[in-house]
C-alpha cells in the first residue's frame, strides 16, 4: 500500500493555492490525476495557480482521527476537496479549524449521518469482509450503482476503481466503513461555513443523490450548487474537464 500521505502532503508553496484532496472509500490520490491533467491544460488566463496536497485517510476509523491526522499534515491554510467519504472528513476538519480552510468543495458527498438501520449494515458488512477471502474491491453491481451509464463499460476507468481497492485492501476498508457509519450529522454546522463553497454531484450518482446534494447547498450561505452531465458518483474521474474547470472558478472566488 502506498503512504497514508502523497508527496506534497503538508508542503504549502508560494507557487499556488495548497489544495488538499480527500478521496472517498477504497481509493488513493490516483482519484484526482485526470483532474488535475485537465486543470493544467485549461486555456484560462486567470487561472489560479495551485499546489495539490494528497491526504489518504487509511489510518483512522473515525473522521475526527481523519480530520487531526489531516491537519497536522496540512499546510497553515488551505482550499479543501472532499468526496464522498472525503467530504465527511471535511466536514469534520471544518468543525476542527475553519479558520485554517480559504475554500471549500464537497463532491459527491452529504451531510447527513447514517441512518441507525445503515449504520448497522454497514458495520455488519465490516464484519462480513473481515470473515471473506479474498477482499473484492468493486464488483459489477457496485459499477453499475457508481458510474454513468456512459462510463460503465471504460476499460481504463473501472480497471483504476479495482486497482485502488484492491491496493487500499480489506483493513482499509473495514476501517474507513466504521469511520462512515460512526461520523456525526453535519447539517445543523452547514450555516456556520463561510468560505466560497461550491457543492458537485453527477447528475446519475444513485450512491448519493442529486436532491440531497441541493439540500446540503441551500443549507450553506452562498454556496453555489452543479448537476454534471455524464457523470455518476466519481465526477472528478467521470469528467474531469468540467470538474477542472470548477475548481478554477471556485479557487478564484
Amino acid at each position: 500500500m502506498m503512504s497514508a500521505f502523497g508527496q506534497d502532503a503538508g508542503h504549502a508553496s508560494s507557487d499556488g493555492v495548497p489544495v488538499v484532496f480527500l478521496s472517498g472509500m477504497l481509493a488513493d490520490q490516483r482519484m484526482w490525476y485526470r483532474a488535475l491533467h485537465a486543470y493544467a491544460g485549461l486555456d484560462e488566463p486567470a487561472k489560479p495557480a495551485m499546489v495539490p496536497v494528497f491526504c489518504e485517510l487509511f489510518d483512522h476509523d473515525t473522521v475526527a482521527d481523519m480530520a487531526r491526522a489531516v491537519l497536522k499534515r496540512a499546510p497553515d491554510r488551505f482550499a479543501l476537496v472532499g468526496m464522498s467519504m472525503g467530504g465527511y472528513a471535511a466536514f469534520e476538519i471544518m468543525r476542527q479549524a475553519a479558520d485554517r480552510v480559504s475554500h471549500l468543495m464537497l463532491v459527491n458527498t452529504r451531510a447527513t449521518a447514517d441512518s441507525e438501520a445503515v449504520r448497522r449494515r454497514r458495520l455488519l458488512l465490516s464484519r462480513i469482509v473481515a470473515a471473506k477471502e479474498p477482499f473484492v474491491a468493486v464488483n459489477d453491481g457496485m459499477l453499475d450503482e457508481m458510474l454513468h451509464h456512459d462510463n460503465r463499460n471504460d476499460p481504463t476507468l473501472v480497471s483504476l476503481l479495482s486497482e485502488m481497492g484492491s491496493a487500499c485492501g480489506a483493513g482499509v476498508f473495514g476501517r474507513q466503513n466504521h469511520a462512515v457509519a460512526t461520523r456525526p450529522d453535519s447539517m445543523t454546522d452547514l450555516g456556520n461555513i463561510a468560505v466560497p463553497c461550491s457543492v458537485i454531484v453527477g447528475t446519475h450518482d444513485r450512491v448519493i443523490s442529486p436532491q440531497s446534494h441541493r439540500e446540503m447547498a441551500n443549507a450553506i450561505p452562498d454556496a453555489t450548487y452543479l448537476e454534471i452531465p455524464g457523470a455518476g458518483h466519481y465526477v472528478p474521474l467521470e469528467q474531469p474537464v468540467i470538474f477542472a474547470g470548477l475548481l478554477a472558478e471556485l479557487l478564484g472566488r
